[in-house]
């Protein structure tokens, strides 16, 4: 796999670089009742790979899903609110001078027409991949017409490189491609994570979705223990590896299923606690409805512990946000379904793509 930061920045001059970002970011209506971006940390992480290539000259081309549209266009779930932020951002934050460009449509005529205009070191973001059936069926003619529109693929969205969509695998088998810095960073913390972590480590797995248990079982051999809050101890039956296991340690919920009882809390804190290093990936309480009691317990027992804390995936950092524990993680992951695959398998579909 070749890396972004291995390159000559003249290799770019005058380039179209195609650049996979995840700008799946949440939006709030301002008093005017527009759309704004209402958590831009998606868009930070993009920065210093387009700072690289902007100040190589490169004319860049950003690719990104926002939402789940039903694979057609949705003004709701329009890009074009994030151009207005990167735009902010990059000027402000990579001493970007050029106005950045937004595309209506991903590909076509238009389109070409957009990729045409751009200045040597000009950003243009294309709007939603999602709008098309092509991006999540992995359709290759779609692959097709985005490889159209550049000369060079650079993947710097670790978050999205679990999914084997048409621009995360199909469209780097298409064009030369590097991976970019930021999906550099998270490859190196994870493999560093995965093959020498202190131990004992601890797992602790929350949430409702079921693919998680997949990975658990996927992990059995490398985490101590495993600690499964929100909804997962209710889906165990199809899972016999887990099951069976005796590093694993499903939690009783309270009555109502919105967290895990008192007694759970005290047994699963005590572990955590005693831990080197604990992996972090969801909140095990339903804390969209505010039942924080057992998150905080946990997420607190990490830090305690003064091992080496990972989280990963949005609900879990907006809960580290929001009980303003945050600063006292040592990683966080931009994607919490492509941290666990990460950890399963020691790879992804999107990073296999670049090789």
């Amino acid at each position: 796999m070749k890396l972004l930061s291995s390159f000559s920045p003249s290799v770019f001059d005058g380039l179209r670089v195609l650049v996979r970002v995840d700008y799946n970011v949440s939006l709030k209506e301002n008093d005017k009742g527009e759309l704004t971006v209402a958590d831009d940390e998606r868009i930070r992480l993009s920065l210093p790979t387009l700072g690289f290539l902007t100040e190589a000259g490169a004319r860049v081309i950003l690719l990104s899903h926002l939402g789940r549209p039903k694979k057609e266009p949705d003004p709701q779930f329009s890009l074009a609110p994030v151009a207005q932020r990167l735009n902010e951002l990059a000027f402000g934050l990579i001493g970007y001078k050029k106005k950045i460009l937004f595309s209506p449509k991903t590909i076509g005529n238009l389109t070409q027409n957009w990729t045409k205009k751009l200045e040597k070191g000009q950003i243009l973001l294309l709007e939603n991949l999602r709008f098309y059936s092509g991006e999540e069926d992995n359709d290759p003619i779609f692959a097709k017409r985005l490889a159209k529109l550049g000369n060079f693929y650079v993947n710097d969205a670790f978050s999205v490189s679990h999914r084997k969509h048409a621009s995360v695998v199909r469209l780097p088998k298409l064009l030369p491609s590097a991976a970019g810095l930021t999906l550099e960073k998270e490859i190196n913390s994870l493999t560093s994570l995965l093959n020498n972590p202190a131990r004992p480590l601890v797992l602790v797995i929350g949430g409702v979705k079921e693919d998680k248990l997949e990975f658990a079982s996927q992990m059995l051999d490398w985490a101590d223990q495993i600690l499964l809050g929100g909804l997962l101890p209710e889906k165990l039956s199809g899972f016999i590896k887990l099951l069976e296991s005796k590093k694993v340690f499903p939690g009783r919920l309270t009555k109502n299923k919105q967290d895990l009882d008192k007694q759970t809390i005290a047994d699963f804190s005590k572990k955590i606690v005693q831990a080197k290093t604990v992996v972090l990936a969801g909140p095990v309480g339903n804390t969209d409805q505010g039942y924080y009691q057992g998150t905080r317990a946990l997420f607190e027992a990490a830090i305690d512990s003064g091992g080496f804390v990972a989280a990963g995936g949005g609900d879990t950092q907006a809960a580290l946000t929001r009980l303003k524990l945050i600063d006292s993680i040592n990683y966080i992951a931009s994607g919490g379904g492509a941290m666990l695959a990460f950890l399963a398998k020691g790879t992804l579909p999107g990073i296999e793509a670049l090789k």
